[in-house]
């Protein structure tokens, strides 16, 4: 029977020191009577070395106990210290056991950390800080009674978590005590079987001792055993005291599935690394994923780090045109940092080549393309599994038979030795089924297909098809879900009143067949992602309702897990989540949509997962369960307007993180819904965003007739709110085209419907505000701007419910007004030092603001005028490092007009920088012509008109 809940059986781990059998008959007893009290009490012992490692396994103790407990002796203390074996100590290997590195250093002041005495004198072995607290316990009946006290009343309450444990308040003193800290609870457990990796190990060695390595990305299709080959690395180096690592920290990215529709993300990521990391205020805030991920490596560079991401397929785009990109601006941005990093390595495994770090191969990033397994190492997984009877060259012929897979081998071993006592000929048992040629995983397949067969009618397929409803490891709690009464037809008819027993003997059986893999003290149950996929399809297939029930049930659970109803957190707001993914999967979109989406998590319009949390991977990851087909076919049940609606939304989540190209396809689809059901005002709205979308992305001429579109959808609504929208839209439009007069009488056209639908506001304000104010700045009206931007911002200043981006874009009209003044010597009677000072305040809050709001396609926007200001203010290297940013967002989200001021405005800065020095070089003017050329061509290519006289005066320059 799978553990109860943490708070009724509170878990302590206890370390002490193997030096005797009398010793270790006293920690056995004191064990027992821990027991006794209801405590789940886990002893530092194996008889052999664990499965997954001593390292693995050590952390998985301390990260999941409640409280360590350590049997203080002067044996203990030194084995631990390392004085016995002098320059080692804390994570050395001895007697075939590790002692974990938390134990003597800082993290022992923690309250989690307990000294216990059997002998009062031994206090002095336990470092000064323990000491000072007084925390420790004596083997008296009192000291016992309080410690049990503490153990079961407490955590009874409340089981405190890593992150939430509050230290004592005693600063320890400074020691020169080894101390690594280490997170690998995260990653998946794995089997110590491994075959034929020699090389690839040897390569992680090199990897890890060489200073140029910063990223080795392991590539290979699901159970080729990319996991396992890791896991066994990092016991190796943890049995060394991890060569030099101060920090290891490891996260799975496989349990949040592997389809296309699940739009997996790095939130939970980003903010559990960087609360571990210790910088929580990142991880609380609402900023992008990008910075998110550009701030985690800042930490993981601050010292020697080693890093390992498992699994990250789920966040790469598909085969197809952008096949193995990330699409999770999280990780591109952690990934670029550490590639360019010099204090850590990244260990990456994946099923796709990751394109974002090809151009880094061969200099800071390695890409090993792991192989299957040769026949010699295939036939060692087969004899491993327990196939004895056959001839090696009739093993390592099954093996080539089998694809040498590493899953499919260890499957099949395990079901020739338990069904045909190991004999290698039976296995044209397995059935010949009828797979894709290049399918992923399809040897596994054919073994699993022999498994449904032969574990017909038992509990232990049951089990195998509960696995199939998650895309991640299985609580405790969940699986209980789908285990009550009345049992689900087809799915847990086998379960019905089934003992502990029999329940613990059909998971182990499962495991024993490799089918789950290994337990863990959580209580969960994992299993190889190819063997979820295979039984839910097989499930979602031939069994549709009973595949609809046992999500119905997970979606009644997962939904009511959070103890509040609108959680504060990500990571309390996680079940919600899974809830979305759940409910869809049970057929009840509309109800899941409305009751928890857009109410507990969305909170309609306040939008708190995204301006609060800046869950915008998390956000899409739920919107994407609403969809029959990614993102064109909303799932059956919704109105039209709904369909419609959810369309828009997905499009502007997409804009929002810079996937432009995707955002397209859902705004055009709601778009088509909205003429079709004659709804011209949200017509004319979704046609105003296509207009944006196509302008940012280069396409003038699409902009301009998406704009004329969304001002003749407005019109016929009658919507005088629209008509003043599209107007500025398709004046925007027009004035990148450098249709100037059309676009300034459309800014007056519209500025006239302000003045009668508001007569206290007589200017535009906001984007629209911002857009006529662009205008006028090319016309060298900059005191007209000011004069504006200074009344819409007072006005916005003052109002509680005005959007971040509209006071921010005032901020940046006026910020680039004074840049301009400067440049055009039209200071009005302020010197050159006060108006660039007044333009450096503007941008910086303009700036900073653009990243609260969490649009990154805004972002460029204000780093560019910045960098603009950088350079007349002759501080090029400022200038470079703001222009390298807009870059890299304009790159990620093929923001080509971004793109263009980009190489117009790198030419102007190479050749102000020259000029500045006196001088002329050969490199400065080469480079400036580079990226005139660039800009040239982009403007060109785009229609970008608007930009045809300073593409002229710069050609004067060069």
């Amino acid at each position: 029977m799978a553990k109860k809940e943490a708070k009724e059986h509170p878990k302590v781990f206890i370390s002490y020191s193997h030096d005797s059998p009398e010793h270790a008959n006293k920690v056995l007893a004191f064990a027992n009577k821990l027991r006794e009290e209801g405590v789940d009490a886990v002893l530092d012992q194996y008889e052999e070395s664990p499965p997954e490692g001593w390292p693995m396994w050590m952390d998985r103790q301390i990260q999941t106990a409640d409280f360590f407990l350590m049997i203080c002796t002067e044996t203990y203390y030194k084995r631990v210290m390392g004085e016995e074996e002098p320059g080692k100590g804390l994570g050395v290997r001895w007697e075939g056991k590790l002692i974990y590195q938390h134990i003597y250093q800082a993290d022992a002041t923690n309250m989690r950390f307990l000294p216990v005495l059997f002998d009062g004198g031994e206090v002095r072995h336990i470092p000064r800080p323990l000491q000072d607290a007084t925390r420790y316990y004596v083997d008296t009946e009192m000291g016992y009674e309080n410690l049990y006290r503490r153990l079961t009343n407490q955590l009874r309450v409340k089981k405190p978590e890593l992150g939430e444990i509050r230290p004592l308040e005693v600063k320890p003193r400074k020691t020169d005590f080894f101390a690594v800290k280490t997170m690998l609870s995260k990653l998946p457990v794995t089997g110590r079987e491994l075959f034929g990796r020699e090389e690839q190990l040897k390569l992680l060695d090199d990897a890890w001792g060489d200073e140029k390595t910063k990223i080795i990305s392991f590539v290979a299709w699901g159970g080729v055993g990319k996991t396992a080959l890791v896991n066994e690395w990092l016991n190796r180096i943890g049995e060394k005291n991890w060569q030099g690592a101060q920090r290891v920290y490891g996260w799975s990215f496989y349990s949040q599935g592997t389809t296309e529709d699940r739009q997996a993300s790095s939130d939970t990521f980003l903010v559990n690394a960087l609360e571990w990391f210790g910088d929580k205020e990142t991880a609380e805030s609402a900023k992008s994923p990008w910075d998110k991920g550009v701030r985690l490596a800042e930490l993981i560079k601050e010292q020697k780090t080693l890093l390992i991401l498992d699994g990250v397929e789920p966040l790469q785009y598909p085969p197809g045109p952008m096949k193995g990109r990330l699409k999770d601006q999280g990780l591109q941005g952690l990934l670029r940092e550490l590639s360019r990093g010099m204090n850590e390595l990244c260990v990456i495994t994946t099923r796709e080549k990751i394109e974002d770090i090809e151009g880094q191969v061969g200099h800071s990033v390695k890409l090993v393309e792991l192989e299957n397994l040769l026949p010699e190492a295939g036939m060692q997984i087969l004899r491993n599994a327990g196939v004895k009877k056959g001839t090696d060259k009739e093993m390592m012929q099954a093996s080539e038979e089998f694809g040498g897979h590493a899953l499919a081998l260890n499957l099949l071993g395990r079901y020739l030795a338990k069904r045909f006592g190991g004999e290698i000929r039976k296995r044209d048992e397995v059935p010949k089924l009828a797979y894709e040629k290049d399918r992923q995983g399809k040897h596994a397949q054919k073994v699993m297909a022999a498994y449904e067969i032969w574990l017909n009618g038992t509990a232990e397929l049951n089990i195998l098809y509960l696995m199939g409803l998650f895309d991640r490891p299985a609580e405790t709690g969940a699986i209980e879900a789908l285990k009550k009464e009345p049992s689900i037809k087809g799915l847990t008819e086998q379960l019905k009143g089934i003992s502990e027993e029999d329940w613990d003997f059909a998971v182990e059986n499962l495991r024993d067949l490799r089918l789950l893999g290994k337990g863990d003290e959580s209580g969960k149950l994992d299993c190889h992602p190819l063997v979820r996929e295979h039984f839910g399809e097989k499930m979602k297939k031939d069994k549709p309702d009973a595949w609809r029930e046992g999500h119905r049930r997970l979606y009644e659970y997962y939904k009511g897990v959070p103890k509040k109803d609108q959680p504060d957190t990500l990571e309390e707001m996680e079940p919600l989540y899974r809830a979305v993914y759940h409910g869809c999967a049970a057929g009840e979109p509309v109800e899941v949509l409305e009751g928890v989406f857009w109410r507990r998590i969305y909170r309609g319009n306040e939008k708190y997962s995204v301006h609060k949390l800046g869950a915008f991977g998390s956000e899409l990851g739920a919107m994407a369960c609403f969809f029959e087909k990614v993102w064109d076919q909303p799932a059956d049940g919704f109105s039209e307007h709904t369909k419609a609606l959810l369309l828009n939304f997905t499009g502007f989540a997409l804009r929002a993180v810079g996937r432009l190209h995707e955002a397209m396809e859902p705004m055009e689809g709601s778009l088509r819904r909205r003429i079709e059901q004659k709804n011209w005002s949200e017509a004319a709205t979704d046609a105003n965003n296509l207009s944006e979308l196509y302008l940012m992305m280069g396409e003038v001429e699409k902009a301009v007739e998406y704009g004329r579109r969304c001002v003749e959808y407005a019109d016929k609504s009658g919507d005088r709110d629209q008509g003043l929208l599209t107007r500025t839209a398709l004046a925007d439009a027009l004035h990148q085209a450098g249709e100037v007069e059309d676009a300034g009488r459309l800014f007056e056209e519209a500025e006239g419907m302000q003045k009668k639908r508001q007569p206290e506001c007589q200017y535009m304000y906001s984007l629209q505000g911002y857009r006529y104010c662009d205008l006028l700045l090319a016309e060298d009206k900059m005191e007209e701007v000011k004069k504006r931007a200074r009344q819409t911002l007072a006005w916005m200043t003052n109002d509680p419910h005005a959007p971040v981006l509209t006071i921010v874009l005032d901020k940046l009209s006026l910020g680039r007004a004074c840049v301009e003044q400067v440049k055009s010597e039209k200071l009005k009677g302020k010197s050159k030092e006060q108006c660039l000072a007044e333009a450096k305040k503007w941008l910086d809050e303009a700036v900073d603001g653009l990243r609260k709001a969490g649009t990154q396609h805004y972002i460029p926007r204000g780093l560019l005028v910045r960098a603009g200001y950088y350079r007349v203010a002759g501080d090029y290297k400022r200038a470079r490092v703001d222009l390298e940013e807009a870059r890299e967002i304009a790159e990620r989200g093929e923001m080509k007009l971004w793109l263009a001021d980009y190489h117009l405005e790198s030419s102007r800065v190479c050749l102000d920088e020259e000029e500045n020095r006196g001088q002329k070089t050969e490199d400065g003017r080469r480079k400036a012509k580079e990226h005139y050329e660039k800009a040239k061509r982009l403007i060109e290519e785009c229609g970008y008109h608007r930009r045809d006289k300073e593409l002229e005066e710069l050609a004067k320059r060069i």
